[in-house]
């Protein structure tokens, strides 16, 4: 079977699960990924509502919580030619994409500025989780799936782990008994460039409801070896394979194609420039930067979700909750 410590197993805490979680700081075609979207064609005035159970798995024998990736969608300077690939910096290593993403924001070169808000490495996490109830998918009811989030969900995720001065930390990876999370998406007030609509997370949250670990079909997890037995049987062999998302060392193939892109970016290729607004918009950055006499700050990571702002959160004799506990 395998060499894990099944005493300790049951004793999985909130700061064992933190610990697991923060040692991993490191596409989704997969019908296997759960991203809830604000613009699927069955989400109602732009709000998003499910409740997830989050599930721990095993990697290299060890137990696992999220699997942490730095990614990028490349694309050469004339925005052709795009791939995906997942950072080195997942795992400590210096990433090409990113050192030319920062020389290039650096450079007193206006058009150099300009280019490099084209190259982004951003951040990802991955967890194994049990869809309980998804408004917008009722299909969904019941699966299990690879549910992809930003900073925004990792750092509602990181708190619980922690707890505060006023509440005890949870383990939202419990193997037994874990709180529920209420994804609960709205339209942010905010936009991003070209008035894109964004969603809003702060409503999202871990409810005072606690759930079995269900696995299979329609089994739940027991604290004995031979139940704990049949769940790792049952991520080998049937669930989504989240293990496939950690990080792989790009291959040859992989390398040339990273190459060749950024190659497009040094002076040495004649490309067409950047647009005219977007030259005049770096010009003005570099001219504060020197007038302030500051130094430039590492350019931060685009990331899906867009900076908090108010939102309205459901009310504690939520009927749609109520509805879902069976209360």
């Amino acid at each position: 079977m395998s060499n894990i410590d099944y005493e300790n197993l049951f004793a999985f805490t909130a700061e064992d699960a933190l610990t697991v979680t923060e040692s991993k700081k490191k596409n989704s075609g997969n019908p296997d990924v759960y991203k809830p979207n604000i613009k699927d064609e069955k989400c109602k005035d732009g709000n998003y509502r499910s409740l997830i159970r989050f599930m721990p798995f095993i990697y290299e024998d060890k137990v696992r919580t999220t699997i942490e990736r730095w990614e990028c969608f490349l694309k050469d300077v004339n925005d052709e030619n795009a791939i995906f690939v997942v950072s080195p910096k997942t795992i400590g290593k210096k990433c090409p994409i990113r050192e030319l993403g920062w020389k290039l924001y650096s450079s007193d070169s206006a058009i150099d500025k300009a280019n490099s808000k084209k190259i982004n490495v951003y951040q990802q996490w991955y967890a194994l989780v049990e869809i309980v109830k998804d408004v917008q998918h009722p299909e969904l009811d019941g699966k299990f799936m690879i549910y992809q989030f930003g900073k925004k969900i990792h750092d509602k995720i990181e708190d619980a782990l922690k707890g505060s001065e006023f509440s005890d930390a949870i383990n939202p990876f419990h193997f037994l008994s874990a709180p529920l999370f209420e994804i609960n998406l709205t339209k942010s007030a905010q936009k991003m460039d070209g008035g894109r609509e964004v969603a809003e997370y702060s409503a999202c949250k871990f409810i005072d409801k606690k759930a079995p670990l269900h696995f299979g079909d329609g089994k739940t997890l027991e604290q004995t070896r031979e139940s704990m037995d049949e769940y790792i049987k049952w991520l080998n062999e049937e669930a989504p394979k989240i293990n496939s998302y950690q990080y792989k060392e790009w291959d040859q193939e992989t390398t040339d194609k990273v190459n060749k892109n950024l190659a497009t970016y040094t002076s040495s290729y004649s490309a067409p420039r950047p647009t005219v607004a977007a030259v005049n918009e770096a010009v003005k950055e570099i001219i504060e930067n020197q007038n302030s006499g500051d130094s430039k700050p590492e350019p931060q990571a685009k990331v899906e979700e867009p900076a908090e702002a108010e939102a309205i959160t459901p009310d504690a004799d939520d009927e749609w909750l109520k509805s879902v506990l069976g209360q």
